[in-house]
C-alpha cells in the first residue's frame, strides 16, 4: 500500500524544525515583532554586507576578521533594537518609541554604508548624496565599514 510521507527527514528534521521555530519565536519577541521596519533594517544590513564584501573583493582588501566583526556588529545592532523594546515596555506607554528611534538610526547608518560601498565598487553616487556622505564621514572622523 502506497502512502505519502509528509516528513521524510526523520528525527533530525523534526529537531531542526523545532530549533528554527524556537529561534524565530525568540527573535520575533526580542525585536518587538516582524514588521516592515525590522524587515527593512535586516534587508539593508544584508545589502550592506554583500556590497561591502563585493567592494573588498574588487579592491583586493578582503579580510576575514573585518567580515567577522562586521557580522558581529550587525547582530549587536539587533540586540540594541531588543534593548529599545525592553525600554519601551518599561515606560509603559504602549507605543514603540525607543525601538522606532533605534531602528531609524541604524537604517540611516546602513544606508550611508551602502552608498559608501556602492561608490567603492566604482559606481557613480549622485553629487548631493556624495556631499552628504563626505560631510558625515568628516563629522564622524571615519566612515562606517
Amino acid at each position: 500500500m502506497a502512502y505519502l510521507r509528509v516528513n521524510s527527514y526523520g528525527s533530525f528534521g523534526r529537531a531542526f524544525s523545532s530549533l528554527a521555530a524556537a529561534l524565530g519565536t525568540c527573535a520575533n519577541f526580542l525585536l518587538g515583532g516582524w514588521d516592515l521596519m525590522v524587515q527593512a533594517l535586516i534587508a539593508f544590513m544584508a545589502l550592506d554586507f554583500v556590497l561591502g564584501f563585493a567592494a573588498s573583493v574588487k579592491n583586493h582588501t578582503t579580510d576575514s576578521q573585518v567580515m567577522f566583526w562586521g557580522g558581529v556588529n550587525k547582530v549587536l545592532v539587533l540586540g540594541l533594537v531588543g534593548v529599545g523594546v525592553v525600554l519601551d515596555g518599561l515606560l509603559g506607554v504602549g507605543e514603540p518609541y525607543i525601538r522606532t528611534a533605534v531602528i531609524w538610526f541604524y537604517i540611516a547608518r546602513e544606508l550611508l554604508s551602502i552608498l559608501e560601498n556602492y561608490g567603492k565598487l566604482g559606481n557613480n553616487i549622485p553629487p548631493i548624496l556624495k556631499t552628504v556622505l563626505v560631510q558625515l564621514q568628516d563629522k564622524g572622523g571615519q566612515g562606517h565599514e
